[in-house]
């Protein structure tokens, strides 16, 4: 069929120190090519010639910049981390040369003829539905709280109350859970958590409609309601029981 062979982006995501990164790591040797948007957005922070570096300067001054002249992230983080209008002000900033790079670099790999394929992005959570609707599955990595808590400590060193105020920061777990169609309990050991992607690559992966049937649909709907001369949101809505209608 058609379908089959039309790229499925992926959405991976899941709360801090659960280990996402370990679960990217082993889609990408099953295959499964994976869009790293902690990577990308590292990379642009380090390019002094490039758009997102221009346009966080100009809202917050060279006072945020290291010897090199580059964006220094600890001082970014430390502004803004503290301050609700500050990081609004950021995320204004930095989203769409983010955005822009995620598009290009899973545009390439579709080219490449890769057909599945993972978008390791932090705050999915945080997206609009609209975008999210474009994932065919969005698989969230989880751990029980303490768990999490007890791995952000030794991992970054934090003290026990900075630990729980960046876990605080983000949508939790049971938030995240409910965007999910997988979730994948990463409590466990290695050896535990290979055979759980080894799982979801070969018998749950993919789920949902492609990208490019996500498109048609989305094209269609919004025609619709605007032949109907309903509002935006209906038609979003009309588009979310399609969704789960077609994974029945």
């Amino acid at each position: 069929q058609l379908s089959s062979t039309m790229p499925r982006l992926l959405g991976l995501t899941g709360p801090i120190a659960c280990g996402k990164s370990a679960v990217a790591e082993r889609l990408a040797a099953a295959g499964v090519p994976v869009v790293d948007a902690d990577k990308i957005t590292h990379r642009l922070y380090t390019d002094r010639e490039g758009s997102l570096h221009k346009r966080v300067v100009a809202a917050f001054g060279d006072s945020i910049l290291g010897e090199d002249g580059a964006v220094d992230r600890d001082k970014l983080s430390k502004l803004v981390f503290s301050d609700a209008a500050k990081l609004r002000q950021l995320n204004a900033a930095s989203h769409g040369p983010i955005m822009q790079a995620i598009l290009w670099e899973t545009l390439s790999l579709m080219l490449s003829g890769h057909r599945r394929i993972a978008l390791d992005i932090p705050l999915l959570a945080k997206f609009p539905v609209a975008r999210r609707l474009l994932l065919a599955a969005t698989v969230v990595v989880a751990v029980p709280a303490d768990v999490q808590l007890r791995r952000l400590m030794n991992r970054n060193g934090f003290s026990e109350e900075e630990a729980k105020t960046r876990i605080a920061k983000q949508a939790g777990v049971e938030e995240q859970r409910k965007m999910a169609d997988f979730v994948i309990d990463n409590s466990g050991s290695l050896d535990d958590l290979d055979r759980a992607v080894e799982v979801l690559v070969k018998d749950k992966l993919p789920t949902g409609w492609s990208l490019c049937e996500d498109l048609a649909a989305a094209g269609a709907l919004l025609a619709a309601g605007l032949a109907a001369k309903v509002g935006r949101s209906e038609s979003a809505e009309c588009y979310r029981a399609l969704r789960l209608w077609q994974k029945k």
